[in-house]
């Protein structure tokens, strides 16, 4: 009877040493998953940010095409209405004048918008 007590006794002790080891290996996993699910999440709310930090910028740039589509047309209409040969045989200091005024400034709006560091201040600000 001993025996067979003792006998209960080892098997109940592996068991419960089994046990423990699994609830330990078990807890280390758990530990693991939650950290990776943590970084999964920073790492998708960091890309729900920066889409949205694309999409404002796609809007922004979306506006000013517009802005600039609503400029050309606006000047092909009054180009349209007006005979330039004409004005400027009539009156060519005038046409010099408003030329080289007009070549200035989209000289200036071409540099403004091609300058590469145009971005930068936008990016630092964001940060």
């Amino acid at each position: 009877m001993q025996q067979i007590f003792i006998g209960i006794i080892l098997v109940l002790g592996f068991s419960t040493y089994t046990l423990y080891n699994q609830n330990k290996t078990l807890a280390t996993n758990n530990q693991l998953l939650e950290s990776s699910i943590a970084q999964q999440n920073e790492a998708i709310k960091q890309h729900l940010e920066n889409a949205k930090q694309l999409q404002d910028k796609n809007n922004k740039l979306a506006s000013q095409s517009q802005d600039s589509l609503r400029e050309v047309n606006k000047l092909r209409s009054t180009f349209a209405n007006h005979d330039l040969d004409a004005l400027a045989l009539a009156k060519p200091g005038l046409v010099e004048i408003k030329v080289n005024k007009a070549v200035k400034r989209l000289k200036d709006e071409l540099v403004e918008i091609t300058d590469p560091t145009q971005f930068d201040d936008e990016e630092d600000s964001d940060s």
